[in-house]
């Protein structure tokens, strides 16, 4: 489900390794240092905070956005957190997959940064398709679905694949303005502060002017798209704690209520906040203290 929005999980793993290496990163007082992840493609990116003996928590942002999308609210997070923010494959300063983008994968990433960060436990915070994959993962998702239509759009467009080129935008003014007209549609309050955090991730300079980071190959169908019936079947099936912070303005606000009326699992508690799909961003001090709130008491009681 990937209307979401802000979703903290509490996670339990069972240990068992994928990746042999560790996450390559230091870090001093609560500033974000960059850490690697291996993976079988290349590396995911990510920033972290805090220190490692902390509570461990995994970051996950939105489609097309990247780990500066958390800039403004985790440093106001408990400094009890060790938080890692990472770029999604394909976004951000991670690389891009070898083949097109699987719903179902963004779930073997998370355990991939886990693995590679030796985490048995963890928490996950969470926002817009980022808290659908966490969702997923916490509900145990199923590694295969066939769900022919979808499979044949994407399958359809890598027949009639030429290389995707990213658009150059002559100057980084034009690359913020490009981010705050995308994300404007859905946030009315997004504005240029939040634009700006986004492409300082998500673009570089190129002969030219400057293109985004982010995989081309984003926009093309997906093999795989969950029905939201099913999407519900797995938030049934969600055995932690759970928290959805509810923004209380947009289309998708209603949607989500009756969501999670429907669903009606004990183990997901909500709260509402004024907003928009991006509060996160532009008024991180009400989110950070329902984060705060949640994370540190529900992990005193596990």
């Amino acid at each position: 489900m990937h209307r979401i929005f802000h979703y903290i999980i509490r996670m339990q793993q069972n240990g068992s390794t994928l990746l042999p290496s560790r996450a390559v990163g230091t870090l001093t007082d609560f500033k974000s240092v960059s850490v690697t992840i291996p993976v079988p493609w290349g590396t995911i990116a990510a920033k972290a905070w805090g220190n490692p003996s902390n509570l461990p928590v995994l970051a996950l942002h939105g489609w097309q956005d990247n780990a500066g999308g958390f800039d403004n609210l985790i440093p106001l997070l408990s400094k009890e957190m060790y938080i890692v923010a990472m770029d999604w494959p394909g976004h951000g300063l991670s690389s891009k997959r070898p083949y097109l983008y699987n719903t179902f994968e963004y779930v073997s990433d998370i355990r991939y940064a886990a693995d590679a960060l030796k985490w048995k436990s963890f928490s996950l915070l969470a926002h817009s398709m980022g808290a659908g994959a966490a969702s997923w993962f916490a509900a145990a998702l199923p590694e295969k679905a066939d769900i022919p239509r979808q499979m044949g759009r994407a399958l359809l467009a890598l027949s009639q694949d030429a290389e995707i080129q990213s658009k150059v935008h002559p100057t980084w003014e034009a690359v913020v303005d490009r981010v705050l007209k995308g994300h404007a549609s859905l946030d009315d309050n997004f504005d240029v502060s939040c634009a700006a955090l986004l492409a300082a991730r998500g673009a570089k300079a190129v002969e030219g002017g400057y293109e985004f980071t982010r995989d081309p190959k984003l926009k093309m169908p997906s093999l795989l798209r969950i029905p939201h019936e099913l999407n519900i079947t797995f938030l049934q099936q969600i055995c932690c704690q759970t928290l959805v912070i509810l923004p209380t303005h947009g289309k998708w606000y209603e949607l989500m209520k009756k969501t999670i009326s429907i669903v009606n699992n004990t183990k997901i508690h909500t709260a509402e906040v004024p907003g928009g799909h991006f509060v996160h961003m532009y008024n991180p001090e009400t989110v950070c203290r329902l984060i705060n709130d949640f994370l540190l008491t529900k992990n005193t009681e596990m």
